[in-house]
């Protein structure tokens, strides 16, 4: 019986071994995958980031260099070209309040959307998507009339009002379906406290959709920042934008390679410093949803 016994322990310890072996097999394989994606989505970025700081004679070499002596060379250049600096402060204005307009147009459209039975509304919202639906090139010309009659050309107002129209389909749809998300009985809850309809929208709706909000505004504040088309078609000297300027760096004959990446990677650090500061909003607001559904 005790041999019995000491067998089954046995078997039952090797199947135990068997089982961890194979589970650390599958981890190891699973961070091992992650690792060479990661390599894959990361390269480059590294790349952009190790040509910027090349040389100009070194920019260009076939095959590339991997160890060089880093310069500031091409960042000195573009702090010193006031064109450039021009075109960056053009797309923060101009990307900033269209991301604020945005805002304030699509989240209360969306919110009326969802809580309100209205009529044809299947068809306003395909009405709104619409403008998603054809692709730039098919309605910048149409625009680029408009925009003539209308004296909007080459303005900033312009420009502003373009990339709200681009990001307001993106805002109403996707805010809809987080407003979809929060229950009617939390407003229900805080008129019966004796708020109105509009406070508990401000104080008990848009805490909790906090995470939709800033969501839309990242994807809208990107959406705009990498625009180029528009740019190009409705601009001209005054208002362009930064995307327009680093694409000058692309000659008909020759590329400045150090040049395009320094400015490519003073493009992406806007971007990272609005999601690194969202980012805490955005967890406040996750956090702030998820005690009031409790």
């Amino acid at each position: 019986m005790a041999a019995d016994d000491a067998s089954f322990d046995a078997e039952n310890g090797s199947q135990r071994l068997d089982k961890d072996t194979k589970e650390s097999l599958v981890r190891v394989v699973r961070h091992g995958v992650l690792l060479g994606w990661s390599f894959v989505v990361l390269f480059p970025l590294y790349w952009l980031a190790s040509m910027s700081l090349k040389p100009p004679g070194v920019a260009n070499q076939l095959p590339p260099e991997w160890v060089f002596l880093p310069t500031v060379y091409n960042y000195i250049q573009l702090v010193q070209d006031g064109e450039f600096l021009a075109a960056f402060a053009n797309s923060l204005i101009m990307v900033g309040a269209s991301v604020i307009l945005v805002l304030i147009i699509g989240v209360p459209a969306a919110y009326v959307l969802s809580r309100y039975d209205l009529p044809m509304e299947r068809d306003i919202l395909v009405w709104i998507l619409s403008s998603r639906m054809l692709p730039p090139i098919a309605v910048v010309l149409p625009f680029f009339v408009i925009f003539r009659a209308l004296n909007l050309f080459d303005t900033r107002i312009g420009m502003v009002f373009m990339y709200v129209s681009i990001n307001i389909s993106l805002v109403v749809w996707v805010m809809k379906a987080f407003f979809d998300g929060i229950p009617e009985t939390l407003e229900e809850a805080a008129r019966v406290d004796g708020a109105t309809q509009f406070q508990g929208f401000t104080k008990v709706v848009l805490p909790a959709a906090k995470p939709g909000i800033f969501s839309v505004a990242i994807i809208s504040f990107i959406f705009a920042w990498i625009e180029l088309l528009f740019g190009l078609v409705l601009t001209s000297f005054e208002s362009v934008p930064v995307t327009l300027f680093v694409y000058s760096f692309i000659g008909s004959r020759s590329i400045e390679w150090g040049m395009l990446a320094a400015a490519s990677m003073a493009m992406i650090l806007p971007v990272v410093v609005f999601l690194i500061v969202v980012n805490k909003y955005l967890a406040a607001g996750l956090s702030f949803g998820v005690v009031i559904k409790e």
